[in-house]
């Protein structure tokens, strides 16, 4: 009994330093709970598709996601809302794009095709192709090809022959052949259009072609059988074995001539308005009146210029040096017919 006693004090002393020991060490549990407490806070983790919601202490993004268990590449970046606690995480994504022959890879979290090109710092032309849309969305792994697109249009120029064609004539004599128009060859241009892809000739197409100058046809003026008029008559004149008219009112011989519009003005007229054609003749009308009807021959019926009108005015004739001036179509048929006698039968 006397031991107990004088070892109580010493107990007391244990027991009392314990206590205190744990009442401490509950207090700064308390303490440090209150401070977690009141410190922490809950952040939402946006990873793509998948969310991870951490409890934590640290204001710093990039701790928050490392326990959240997050692991970050080279090129991601992070969108961070303190308001709301959240933190998205923008996954990088590679994108190629060749253009020129050369290839550039770019890390984007977003964008277009046009976004990427822009950052590539590649233009498209106007006639440039792009392998996907501008306006689409970028891709992970997108690959986006320019194709240079060029135009080159150059033209060809072929010879158009020429044809040559016969015009018969009695002034001539049967066989006897004179060039009237020398041949000329015409001119066709046609345009093509070479289609160049990243400089490589890819197709070649036709555009159009145009004449670009019209071919001059070859025209030879022949003899035909003596007697065949020059200008063909109407039906109902009658005309004897000799070619020579069997009724008429009069019959004139004198000197004759011959004149022509060709080579010349085209749009030529008579004194009686009449457009100068074969068949219109020129005469004094004080001798043969305007409008008469003739029937012009030589003599011996070898050359017959035929039915004709008296539609124009001679100068020789007001002068009484021709009778007649006929129209012929071609200068070669006037050299030909020179000046001869021919008899002029005033039908009507």
């Amino acid at each position: 009994m006397e031991r107990i006693k004088r070892a109580w004090p010493t107990v007391r002393r244990i027991l009392c330093s314990r206590v205190l020991a744990a009442v401490l060490m509950g207090a700064v549990t308390v303490s440090m709970a209150l401070g977690v407490a009141v410190n922490s806070r809950t952040v939402t983790v946006n990873d793509g598709d998948e969310s991870r919601v951490v409890i934590t202490m640290h204001e710093n993004p990039y701790r928050v996601l490392s326990a959240a268990g997050v692991v970050l590449d080279e090129h991601d970046t992070l969108d961070v809302d303190n308001s709301s606690d959240t933190i998205d995480v923008n996954r990088a994504m590679t994108v190629e794009v060749q253009a020129d022959g050369i290839s550039t890879l770019l890390h984007l979290t977003e964008g277009t095709v046009a976004d990427a090109l822009q950052k590539a710092e590649v233009t498209v032309g106007k006639y440039d192709t792009l392998s996907t849309k501008s306006d689409a969305p970028i891709t992970d792994g997108l690959l986006i090809e320019v194709d240079r697109v060029a135009y080159e249009e150059y033209t060809v120029k072929k010879a158009i022959d020429y044809e040559t064609t016969y015009k018969y004539t009695s002034v001539l004599r049967p066989g006897q052949t004179k060039v009237r128009t020398y041949g000329k060859e015409g001119e066709l241009t046609t345009t093509y259009r070479k289609i160049i892809v990243n400089g490589e000739v890819t197709e070649t197409v036709k555009v159009g072609e145009k004449v670009t100058k019209q071919p001059v046809n070859k025209v030879i003026l022949k003899g035909t059988t003596l007697g065949t008029p020059l200008s063909k008559h109407p039906t109902g004149i009658e005309l004897d074995e000799g070619g020579q008219p069997v009724k008429y009112k009069k019959c004139l011989t004198g000197k004759a001539t011959a004149y022509t519009a060709d080579g010349g003005d085209s749009g030529a007229w008579t004194s009686t308005g009449k457009h100068v054609a074969v068949g219109l003749v020129a005469v004094n009308p004080k001798v043969i009146p305007y409008g008469s009807k003739l029937w012009i021959t030589s003599a011996d019926g070898s050359m017959v210029y035929g039915y004709a009108i008296a539609a124009d005015t001679g100068g020789a004739c007001m002068r009484n040096k021709i009778l007649v001036d006929l129209y012929m179509d071609t200068l070669a048929e006037c050299n030909a017919f020179g000046r001869r006698d021919m008899k002029v039968y005033i039908l009507e």
